[in-house]
């Protein structure tokens, strides 16, 4: 019988998928998407590469996994910046929260699955998973009575997508969520009056 490192076979079991899940992130992130293999994340994760069949059936599935995980941690913390008291608090909220995620380096392994060519049906599960984070957004701009709210969801995204650039190439976290929220607060909001 093979030796287990955790008190139960439940806990050693979610312990090997982990470590997979986390070498399978660290490889796409250092050296890309091509090397994420089923023997380096093995090797990685100190198992043997039988070990990863175990787990996924393919490297699509493992890279679908990791994208569970990541677009997981990112709604979490949308979730938390979501429970401020008002639509202004939250707005605010969330353009520091998606900043300070890009910054930590949270979104590299969602923005390079979404660009990842894998099985069709894992790029829609991933695709999903992305709107999903942005069903948040459609509520706070409902909340904050927004005109047009699909127009100005496209713009908001525009301004953190820019505003993730700025971050990825340098720029503090405070300086840009200020700007852009400066911005919001100037345009946006007065709209609504």
């Amino acid at each position: 019988m093979p030796k287990i490192s955790a008190p139960t076979v439940g806990e050693h079991r979610a312990a090997q998928r982990a470590a997979i899940l986390k070498a399978a992130g660290e490889i796409l992130v250092a050296s890309g998407l091509e090397q994420v293999t089923p023997r380096a994340v093995a090797e990685r994760a100190g198992l043997a590469r039988s070990s990863f069949y175990e787990y996924f059936a393919s490297r699509d599935d493992a890279l679908a996994a990791v994208a569970v995980d990541a677009f997981g941690e990112w709604e979490a913390e949308l979730s938390h910046a979501l429970s401020k008291p008002t639509p202004t608090d939250r707005l605010r909220a969330v353009v520091e929260t998606t900043l300070r995620l890009t910054a930590d380096g949270k979104h590299d392994i969602a923005a390079i699955l979404q660009r990842a060519r894998l099985s069709p049906s894992r790029e829609e599960d991933i695709m999903l998973l992305h709107d999903k984070l942005l069903a948040p957004l459609d509520s706070l701009l409902r909340d904050l009575d927004v005109p047009d709210p699909e127009i100005h969801r496209s713009l908001l995204r525009g301004l953190l997508n820019s505003g993730m650039e700025l971050v990825n190439g340098g720029r503090s976290v405070s300086e840009v969520a200020a700007r852009i929220t400066a911005l919001l607060e100037r345009g946006l909001l007065p709209a609504m009056d």
